[in-house]
């Protein structure tokens, strides 16, 4: 789980999810050392993992579909990602009201 080790939650509802990104996490020590991005697998697993909140027990990951990683992610102290939870499992992540990460996941 990356809740508390690389994200906490700020809010979450049906419909979004602001999370604050943890800059002092150990992944960004190695991804990469001196110019820490937030690895693509991350968000994709920060998604899954606000799924299965909102759906009260554990969710895996089906299959994935179409991920664009649009803009990088780089942590810093105050960077809050916006989740949006669409119809038939597309995933919206939004930095700063930038689309930064497009997903269509199905979960089982």
């Amino acid at each position: 789980m990356l809740k508390g080790e690389l994200y906490d939650i700020i809010k979450i509802t049906r419909e979004e999810a602001e999370v604050r990104l943890l800059a002092s996490s150990c992944v960004y020590a190695a991804h990469f050392p001196g110019y820490p991005i937030t690895p693509g697998v991350a968000i994709v697993k920060i998604a899954t993992e606000l799924l299965s909140e909102l759906s009260v027990r554990s969710v895996d990951v089906a299959s994935a579909r179409n991920i664009k990683f649009l803009l990088p992610v780089i942590p810093s102290e105050d960077t809050c990602l916006t989740f949006r939870f669409g119809d038939s499992g597309a995933v919206s992540v939004l930095l700063d009201g930038n689309v930064c990460t497009t997903m269509s996941l199905k979960l089982e």
